[in-house]
């Protein structure tokens, strides 16, 4: 039988003293809100029964001023850790709740979606639940009544995560709805990422549309411009799908594995809902530090976009063991046919490098599209060739696609200057491309070229 609404209960936890943000992060403005605004009214839209807000008493007048009636419990010992909220939270509860969900009010990116996922597990039984990472978890987490008595004697910043730990084998660990949903604000660079979920900032920059398919190349940043594209579109409400037409490192979303691609379609109407992303592969391989995913064929990939199963889909279409240059080969890049937006992306950390297998991957690829000789330092001139040569960057690129040029890296010494060096050398040589300077660290964004 599920249980009550009212018996899942939400506790914030807002007493941190921000000491790695340089500030009071929980006040400062993110997309026109205070930091804090955004994990408290998610959890006010959610199906909790109850919010608690444990908070020091120098932050309670304003963020009861942008909550009028939020319950607030004020912590005089912050100093002491996290433990010290949790029990403050614990106490406030009472004997009315079987589960307390916790939550970080410097988690900006969560969703009611998100936390009703959590209610639904203590609504069907489960004591312990967190929320899964690639190689860890993290809050929100969840916790039975049965486990408060060990909460209470928890010491510093520790909070619950022995608990989770020591009964890991009984506990759920739910996926975000997104790849950045869990995204923790500690720093003024994670404060950028998150504002540029809010805004939308890198799909605006790429000018995406409904029913786009964006396939991403080269090296220097795709994974992560994925990622941000389909936080950005998914925090909006949008249904995202992912998926790679070679081989990727299983991200920590929802993930569909699927070797019969002619059952995709069906699966995924199934599974993919608005606000939420859903990778799609065609299996999984083990045997390295991180699972990886096998890609479908592009052909299957052109059908599901002719199959309209998502408003958007992101393609990774080429490999770069994680080096920030890289040459197309013969067979590469593996590019849908159907792509409406091809982004290639390229590092300026490899600025001034010597053009070699631990910066560049296919070097003699490279050297030949760009004129380059092996060990030389690599210059502007250099990207802008490999970006503008017609069997670089942007090789088999759909006719009908648009171009984006992404230079990632953006926040390094130097790199800015060079960045805006390659796309004025660009501009000459490809003048329909679109170049993008950008910071996916900080979460910035600025369109050097249009494009036509």
């Amino acid at each position: 039988m599920a249980l009550p609404k009212s018996e899942v209960a939400g506790i914030i936890l807002a007493a941190g003293l921000s000491t790695r943000f340089g500030g009071e992060k929980l006040t400062t403005p993110l997309a026109g809100r205070p930091l804090a605004f955004w994990a408290i009214e998610a959890a006010l839209t959610s199906r909790l029964g109850r919010v608690v807000l444990v908070t020091r008493p120098e932050l309670a007048g304003e963020l009861a001023a942008t909550f009028p009636g939020l319950e607030l419990v004020l912590n005089h010992q912050a100093h002491q850790g996290q433990a010290s909220s949790l029990r403050l939270g614990l106490e406030a509860l009472g004997p009315g709740h079987s589960h307390a969900l916790f939550l970080l009010a410097d988690q900006p990116l969560l969703t009611s979606d998100l936390i009703n996922s959590f209610v639904d597990k203590a609504e069907s039984g489960i004591g312990l639940a967190a929320l899964a990472g690639s190689e860890s978890f993290s809050p929100p987490t969840l916790f039975a009544r049965g486990f408060w008595k060990d909460l209470g004697q928890a010491q510093g910043d520790s909070g619950g995560r022995e608990i989770l730990r020591a009964h890991a084998g009984e506990a759920a660990f739910l996926t975000p709805n997104f790849p950045l949903a869990g995204l923790d604000v500690d720093t003024p660079e994670q404060l950028g990422r998150a504002e540029a979920v809010l805004c939308q900032r890198f799909s605006r920059a790429l000018e995406l549309e409904h029913g786009d398919m964006v396939s991403l190349v080269g090296a220097g940043g795709k994974t992560s411009l994925l990622e941000t594209l389909a936080s950005e579109q998914a925090s909006a409400g949008q249904a995202v799908l992912a998926t790679t037409t070679t081989h990727i490192f299983r991200p920590s979303g929802q993930v569909l594995l699927e070797p019969h691609e002619q059952w995709l379609p069906e699966r995924i109407a199934r599974r993919l809902a608005p606000g939420w992303c859903l990778t799609v592969a065609a299996g999984a391989t083990s045997g390295e530090d991180r699972p990886k995913l096998k890609g479908l064929t592009p052909q299957s990939v052109d059908w599901l976009w002719e199959e309209g199963v998502a408003p958007l889909i992101l393609v990774e279409a080429d490999g770069a063991r994680r080096l920030p240059l890289k040459a197309p080969r013969t067979h590469e890049p593996v590019t849908p046919l159907a792509t409406t937006v091809l982004v290639g992306v390229l590092g300026l950390s490899a600025m001034g490098q010597p053009v070699d297998d631990e910066h560049v991957l296919a070097v003699p690829e490279f050297c030949a599209l760009t004129g380059a000789a092996p060990g030389e330092a690599v210059t502007p001139a250099h990207l802008a060739a490999l970006a503008a040569h017609p069997k670089g960057l942007f090789k088999k690129a759909p006719p009908r696609a648009r171009k984006a040029l992404v230079l990632n890296q953006g926040e390094l010494p130097g790199a800015a200057e060079a960045a805006r060096q390659v796309a004025e050398m660009v501009s000459e040589q490809e003048p329909a491309l679109r170049v993008l300077l950008t910071s996916l660290q900080r979460g910035e964004c600025e369109v050097l070229l249009e494009g036509d």
